[in-house]
């Protein structure tokens, strides 16, 4: 859980030492963990990590496998189209054969992992204090916080085109 303090957190995945996860801008696939911490800790964000029983079904390399057919069964995160949450229930579906089609948010993800005995331990990075509640929040909170990524990677975007063109043209 990256982010842990937003509303809502961004969801990724680690598997075989490698980060998964779904973002406004597509799939990102196969980012080294070490990668993954470092820029964690150097941009110093709140991060929940939920260590989660090995499949006695499949061997890391399938797990690998599914991991990335699940991310990138979906083309973005969108409104309507998927959360980064999308490809983590998928994930949890065909590796665990558990039934998520009415988990929308982690917080409810989390109590179906739970009653199958699957987290082993949690852990975090920049997260104060013994205990860490989750924040709760709607699937509207969540679209709008789609909405709000989508604009101001937009932003990003034309200020760099624009910054691009004074270089080109200077």
């Amino acid at each position: 859980i990256v982010h842990a303090f937003r509303i809502p957190p961004h969801i990724g995945i680690i598997v075989d030492q490698h980060y998964y996860s779904l973002s406004i801008k597509g799939p990102e696939l196969n980012v080294p963990l070490a990668a993954f911490i470092r820029n964690t800790m150097l941009r110093k964000i709140p991060c929940l990590f939920i260590k989660i029983k090995t499949s006695p079904l499949y061997d890391a390399a399938q797990q690998k496998t599914c991991i990335i057919d699940c991310v990138k069964h979906f083309p973005k995160v969108a409104v309507g189209v998927a959360t980064c949450l999308s490809p983590v229930k998928l994930y949890f579906e065909k590796i665990y054969d558990l039934n998520l089609q009415d988990v929308h948010s982690i917080f409810e993800l989390l109590p179906h992992l739970e009653a199958k005995g699957l987290i082993i331990e949690t852990s975090s990075l920049f997260i104060e204090g013994p205990r860490f509640q989750l924040p709760t929040y709607s699937i509207e909170e969540i679209n709008k916080g789609i909405s709000q990524a989508e604009q101001e990677a937009k932003a990003i975007s034309s200020a760099i085109i624009k910054s691009a063109g004074k270089s080109i043209n200077a």
